[in-house]
Formats: C-alpha cells, structure tokens, sequence
C-alpha cells in the first residue's frame, strides 16, 4: 500500500529530523518530505497531487495539529486543482467531492504538544519509540478509513490593520478583499481569496453585524464614525480553514503567551515536557481574562437555519467552539458531538477552575461535563474589544470586527485499528462533501 509521509522535522524537540532519515529508509527519500524545506513548486500540494487519483495511497502526517492542519489545507489546493481539470471548479461554486471523499487519507505520528487530532483517532498523544520505521507504516496498513470535518474561519476587521498588525494574524488565516456589493450569481465579488467566493447570506450577515450600533464602551473603534457602510467598495478579510476547535477568551490568552514566548526562546521548548511546563506557567494570564458579555455577541444557526443570537453568561470567560471532543492535550468536555456530523459545539466557560476540573474529574464524574449551549452548522462573532483568538493552537490578538465559522468540507482520515488487518477498501458513502 503506497505511503507519503510529511514529517515536520522542526517538532518534537529535535526527534523529526532523526524519523524523516528512518522513514526514508523504509520508503524512499522521493516519498517523505521535510515540511521544514518546503517551497515554491515543492509545498506538499504539489506533491499529493500527483496520487489524488489513486485510492490506495496513504498520508502520513508526522508532527503536531498544526502540521496536520497544513496537510488537510493542502488537500483543499489538490481537489480544487483536479475538479477544474475535470472542467468543474471553473463554473460551480460547490465542489462535490463525493467521487474522491476517501482517496488520500491522514494518518498522523503525534510529534507536536496538544496531539489533540492525534489523540481523536487513537494515534495517541505523545511519540513512542515503536512508532518509528517499520511500526508505524504497519499501524497506517491496517488502519480505518473514516472522516473529519474542516470548517472555514472568515475574519473582518472593522478597521484595516496595517502590515505589523497583519503579522500578528496567524499565516494558516490568508489575506484577502472583498467587496460588499453583490453580482447577479449571488456571490460576494472576491478576486483574491483562496477559499471559495462567500454567499450573499454570508456577506449581508458580515456586513450588518459590522455595522452593530451597540459597540463595548471601551473600544477605541466605538469612539469613530461608523465607516461600514455601502459606499465602501473594499474590506479586508482573512480566510482560513481549521479542524480541532476555535476558542476566544482565557485559554486563547494562554496560548497567545505561550507562542510569543516560543518565538523569543526556542531553547526553551526542546520537548514536549517542556512546552507543558511553560504552558502551565502562563496561567496567570489565564486568571486575568476579562467577562465576555458585553465584549462579544455571538449568534448561531438554529434548526430552521435561521441565525439567531446566543446569549453569554454573565460570568463567562471563554467561548469554545469544538469539532472534535479532544481539547487541550486529550481533555473531554462534553459528550456531544462527532468530527463528521458537520455540527460544531459551542460551550462557555466561567474560569480556568472550572475547566480544569471538568477535564480532571469529568472521566469518573460524568455530570461535571459542559453543558453544550448549540449544536449548529454556522457561528459568528461580533467582537468589541480587543480580545485572545486560537484557531487550532494559532493565537492572534483580535480586535472589534466579525468572525465567522461555517462548515467548509470533509476529509479522509485515518483511525488506528489494534489487533486487525485493514482490507485497504474505500468506504462506500453515497453523500456529497462540499467545500463552501
């Protein structure tokens, strides 16, 4: 069964560079890619697109979420590419992948700190040594093909950030324009984004939740003139995709602190211990996070697809939005949900006690579980105030504007299968996938 693995050889303190020479000895140096020297014309895309039409090719994914999330996001490049060669990206605005919605499934080795994706589809939390070489290309062999919902993050900002703040925008979140004026193909005119065009549902719901009238009393944006009107033809907009759980408040703060931190003293972070420590280390800002309700609204869809908003409790201090149940190092929260329902969970959390307790106890104390304020398909998010972002363990600072999560496709994924064979058959599912 052929194998492509993408090893990050900047994870685990060291340990990718030694995996990627072992790798490479069992399956060929043209098949395992050092993600580290990845560049033009040899990003991984580049690479996958050449098996996107053999069923029986694998992925393997050695590093962190983060690594993984850059691998499904490639995938997004090569089934884009092979339906516009097939003459049907070019004139649909929905691509249905449902001919290739089991080719080129996401095996991962965890390598990063969290490893929640890994730890979702029992590849474990943490690199053990039989993972390496041979043992690991057997565990992909037998493994199960299932899949993974991705969900697209749209940022507007209600004022344009000049290039440094740009740089603090996490990169997996592009750059893009659009304008708020609508074409007869009831799409937002977007020349540059790399997703596909935003519907005009999307764009008019952006637009009129830019121009709230009820903006947080301490803003800075509260004490200018509203300029989101008709008459401004261009808005800035970042566009992404991510697939464990987007967070805003106190653990975002967290992680805000951790990732500068890691820029400024790498030496600091040689293992997986390590990053731990410091990420415990960072609690205190965790415990200075501000009240959410009246810095954030948030709406969601409800069962008529109707948008409609969600009311923050008084004392929450964070708002999580989960697609897979495992959070922040293998922790369960609640006990909805799947990663392919094509349905997040929205859960507010009151303090780091409160969360800390949950994941602890949770296991022997079921009922200590969040209660799941929404199960929806769509969510946004009026900030008003500059508030602690993650997607996917990507922190940025983010100011008043919108942020709108909405499905966006499914992936192949790999589940790890103990004691049994896989036949390497493709599942046989009948639905569309889309990429919205």
């Amino acid at each position: 069964m052929p194998l492509v693995a993408f090893v990050n050889s900047a994870s685990g303190g060291g340990l990718g560079g030694t995996l990627m020479a072992c790798l490479r000895t069992h399956l060929g140096r043209s098949h395992v890619i050092d993600l580290h020297s990845c560049r033009p014309g040899r990003m991984p895309e580049d690479v996958l697109i050449k098996y996107a039409r053999d069923p029986m090719v694998r992925i393997l994914a050695c590093g962190g979420d983060g690594t993984c999330g850059w691998i499904l996001s490639s995938l997004d490049k090569v089934w884009s590419t092979v339906l516009c060669e097939g003459g049907e990206g070019s004139s649909r605005r929905h691509l249905h992948l449902s001919k290739y919605r089991d080719h080129l499934p996401l095996a991962i080795m965890p390598l990063g700190t969290g490893n929640d994706l890994s730890r979702q589809f029992g590849w474990g939390g943490t690199y053990r040594s039989h993972m390496k070489g041979r043992g690991i290309i057997s565990s992909v062999e037998r493994s199960r093909v299932t899949h993974l919902d991705t969900w697209r993050c749209i940022i507007m900002p209600l004022e344009k950030l000049d290039e440094e703040e740009k740089q603090l925008i996490p990169r997996i979140l592009a750059e893009s324009h659009a304008t708020l004026q609508m074409e007869e193909d009831d799409t937002l005119v977007d020349s540059t984004v790399r997703q596909s065009p935003l519907r005009q549902s999307t764009a008019q719901m952006l637009r009129s939740l830019l121009e709230d009238d009820i903006p947080y009393e301490d803003s800075k944006s509260s004490r200018r003139k509203n300029t989101t009107t008709g008459s401004e033809p261009l808005r800035q907009i970042f566009d992404g995709s991510f697939c464990n759980y987007f967070s805003l408040g106190f653990d975002a703060a967290m992680a805000y602190c951790f990732h500068h931190e890691r820029e400024k003293h790498p030496e600091k972070f040689s293992s997986s211990l390590k990053n731990k420590i410091v990420y415990v280390q960072k609690t205190p800002y965790a415990l200075r996070a501000p009240k959410l309700r009246k810095r954030v609204k948030v709406l969601v869809n409800n069962n008529e697809g109707q948008l409609v908003e969600l009311k923050v409790p008084k004392n929450c201090r964070a708002i999580l939005v989960m697609n897979i149940q495992s959070y922040a190092a293998g922790h369960h929260l609640t006990s909805k949900g799947s990663p392919d329902d094509a349905l997040v969970e929205v859960i507010f959390v009151s303090n780091i006690f409160q969360a800390v307790s949950t994941a602890a106890l949770s296991p022997i104390m079921p009922f200590l579980l969040f209660k799941v304020a929404a199960q929806t398909n769509n969510v946004c998010l009026r900030t008003r105030c500059p508030l602690h972002c993650q997607v996917d363990g990507e922190p940025w600072l983010q100011g008043d504007g919108v942020i709108c999560i909405k499905f966006h496709s499914r992936k192949a994924i790999l589940e790890k299968v103990i004691g049994k064979m896989s036949c390497g058959c493709m599942g046989t599912g009948m639905e569309d996938d889309v990429i919205n």
